[in-house]
């Protein structure tokens, strides 16, 4: 068996396995391999001496020293599918990014400053650089504060994620089709009005009212049929346009992590997840994210897009957000407050026009585990 040193982080609302490039084989082409049995992702019960398949996200981040000034590190996110056997690198993980500076610096990668370290990182994924600042105490990233973020119990030391620029790092431009909104003819519904974006990651966005829904729905969504077959060709008509699949039927099997899919609506209230009562004056924009079942909160890249999507004139997120909102200037820097099913969260979005300049979020981040990871050879 192959030994990787390995840890294991959480970022935010998600989790993954983290390894430094250099204690991988230079051969990438076995990463994948490597990483669904890393993950114990097989058809077959050999996968009990692997770390398992029943956690809530398949994810491995690895992260090595940048070659050139204008980056400390380099941060390549793979996605795993462990229902259909395949691992996917074409996007990022915006709350896996949060863990990518405290691992960089618990590492020895990058200096550790007290009491905050800034540590520049360029996602491989998007193409694009994204800065972290992070608390640091006796040389090591913290993990113990204040910082709140929704679907995470309890606090912890704030990392603050500026995504600088990230419009465009799939397919090269912000609104793909070069449209705001898109017309999606949808067998047995109609036409759809959606907004494709590219930012930070592809998402298609819907209003929640052209889906016959109130945008406050939880759980219930994951029952009810004719929603997820909706859904299934939206998103799958999307990845198509995004350049994902060459055929929508495909994006099931073949794209089932982008994009992602956020169904937007007025702000309002309702109780979330954990059974907090949410007040529509406390957001500028209700959403859910939707792919095979709801999402617990809202992924970070995401909320990228879907802020980004509300402060630009003719979205179809811009329609619904918050009126009293809709009169601040296209230029500058401005809070958007997702209301979604784990509470709220709020990305600083910087817009020139149509142009994103930045967008910044809160997130914590801690090491779970770090040790050996043992390997079936590949």
């Amino acid at each position: 068996m192959r030994k990787i040193p390995c840890t294991y982080i959480r970022g935010g609302t998600s989790r993954a396995l983290f390894f430094k490039e250099q204690d991988l084989p230079e051969d990438k082409s076995i990463w994948p391999e490597l990483f669904t049995k890393a993950l114990g992702v097989r058809k077959t019960a050999a996968g009990l001496s692997a770390m398992g398949v029943d956690f809530p996200t398949h994810k491995v981040a690895v992260i090595s020293p940048h070659q050139g000034p204008e980056a400390d590190v380099d941060y390549n996110f793979f996605q795993v599918d462990s229902e259909n056997y395949y691992v996917d690198n074409r996007g990022n993980c915006g709350n896996m990014s949060s863990a990518v500076g405290p691992f960089a610096i618990d590492e020895g990668m990058v200096e550790a400053r007290e009491p905050e370290t800034v540590v520049r990182i360029y996602n491989t994924n998007t193409r694009r650089m994204i800065t972290s600042r992070v608390q640091v105490k006796d040389g090591k990233s913290c993990t113990q504060g204040d910082a709140v973020i929704c679907g995470v119990p309890g606090s912890g030391s704030p990392v603050w994620l500026s995504f600088e620029r990230p419009g465009g790092g799939l397919t090269g431009k912000l609104f793909p089709t070069g449209n705001k909104i898109d017309l999606f003819h949808i067998p047995g519904h109609g036409d759809l009005p959606v907004t494709l974006i590219d930012c930070a990651n592809p998402v298609v966005l819907f209003k929640a009212a052209d889906a016959g829904l109130t945008g406050t729905e939880l759980t219930s969504l994951n029952t009810r049929k004719d929603f997820i077959e909706l859904v299934g060709r939206v998103r799958g008509m999307a990845a198509q346009m995004f350049g994902l699949v060459d055929r929508w039927e495909d994006a099931a099997t073949k794209s089932t992590y982008m994009p992602f899919v956020g169904i937007v609506s007025p702000p309002q209230s309702y109780e979330d997840m954990d059974g907090n009562w949410i007040k529509a004056e406390e957001m500028d924009i209700c959403c859910r994210s939707f792919i095979t079942r709801l999402h617990r909160a809202y992924p970070i890249a995401a909320s990228m897009a879907t802020a980004a999507a509300a402060r630009i004139p003719g979205t179809v997120a811009y329609e619904v957000r918050r009126k009293e909102h809709a009169s601040r200037p296209a230029s500058g820097r401005s809070g958007v407050v997702l209301g979604h099913a784990g509470g709220c969260t709020e990305v600083q979005m910087e817009v020139d026009g149509d142009e994103v300049i930045r967008g910044t979020v809160l997130r914590t981040a801690n090491t779970i585990m770090r040790g050996t990871l043992w390997v079936d050879e590949v």
